[in-house]
């Protein structure tokens, strides 16, 4: 089971949330799954994933940092290996001299949800990579491309696409079109559709609404407020601190890594340790017995979970998910990681789209 997001938005590595090193296999940039980097270029992943896994279990998400290692190394290497490969290729490069600041921000942010905290690590940060590539040169990432541009993937969807560097676009007003949050001006997020005639997802920015204030979509509210209630009657409402009122169906908690709510109190709550009592609610799952997030409640006790290679069973829970810690899921008593994935190189996402194309 995987619980874990990519809470800190770092530029450098919004198409991989962790990494580490990999064996060299034949063939990169057609089809090769993994990359070796440089000794410099592997110590700066390794400093920045570190300072990430730090965030993680100072915040709870995960035990130790040999386990987050674990995780990041198991979940994301193509990923950061194609990072590697754009900096050893001269296609991205990084500055250390601000290094120190940005490493310290990610392993101090807050453990609640905070855009103050986001902006402070974004800010930090922003000043590590830069791109290389001109107007009209290939690219598989913003960061590859130089200041001022961006990469244009069009209409490509798949995790691994082939653009080209152009002019950045400047973020849409509210009622302009969007294709993310990021590219809505401040305070206004990207409201999205599916048109299912044409196949297609068009979106449209609209305002974030203050505290108090009816609303529609769960994320379209100012600031860490959500949007709850029940159909037609939905309010933008604050996250709750440890302590105050919550409930399943509405108001969350704010530090939800190391508080929980608690359906018998109400409030929130610290979440439960392992080898203590738990109790899954009626028509609830695991998820929602208040374990800590490395744990799950079964045979009411909270049980740490088994990561890849280590021993399962099925759940405790009405609703079936996958028990293991890491990537992978439970396969014959197992915990069995999921298959690697190829690295995303201009090479690779050119032939990807080529033959998807041809298939077409």
């Amino acid at each position: 089971m995987n619980r874990l997001f990519c809470a800190l938005p770092l530029a450098f590595l919004t198409a991989a949330c962790g990494g580490g090193k990999s064996a060299a296999q034949p063939g990169l940039g057609d089809g090769g799954t993994t990359y070796t980097a440089t000794t410099t270029t592997q110590q700066f992943i390794d400093q920045v994933l570190g300072a990430e896994c730090e965030h993680y279990v100072h915040c709870g998400y995960l035990p130790d940092q040999a386990t987050c290692l674990q995780y990041f190394n198991t979940m994301m290497t193509p990923s950061t290996s194609s990072l590697a490969y754009s900096i050893d290729q001269g296609r991205t490069t990084i500055s250390t001299s601000n290094l120190p600041a940005c490493l310290a921000a990610i392993s101090s942010s807050a453990c609640t949800v905070s855009e103050a905290s986001t902006a402070s690590v974004t800010t930090a940060c922003s000043d590590i990579v830069a791109g290389t590539i001109s107007s009209g040169g290939d690219c598989i990432d913003n960061d590859e491309c130089k200041s001022g541009l961006e990469c244009d993937r069009g209409t490509c969807t798949a995790s691994c696409c082939a653009g080209v560097c152009v002019a950045t676009k400047p973020k849409s007003d509210v009622g302009g079109a969007c294709t993310s949050d990021s590219t809505c001006i401040d305070n206004a997020y990207c409201k999205q559709s599916y048109n299912s005639t044409s196949g297609t997802i068009t979106g449209t920015c609209q305002a974030r609404l203050a505290v108090g204030m009816a609303c529609i979509d769960y994320n379209g509210c100012l600031g860490s407020a959500r949007c709850v209630g029940t159909t037609g009657s939905k309010t933008c409402v604050a996250l709750a601190k440890d302590g105050a009122a919550c409930s399943s169906t509405g108001v969350s908690c704010e530090n939800s890594a190391s508080s929980y709510c608690d359906p018998v109190k109400g409030t929130c709550q610290p979440r439960i340790k392992d080898n203590a009592p738990c109790t899954i609610p009626d028509g609830g799952i695991a998820l929602t017995a208040g374990c800590l997030n490395f744990s799950e409640c079964k045979n009411g006790v909270c049980k740490r979970l088994p990561k890849t290679g280590e021993a399962c069973s099925n759940p405790d829970a009405a609703v079936v998910v996958d028990e293991c810690l890491l990537v992978g899921k439970c396969v014959d008593g197992t915990c069995q990681a999921d298959p690697s994935k190829t690295l995303c190189t201009v090479a690779v996402a050119k032939a990807a789209q080529a033959d998807a194309g041809a298939r077409d």
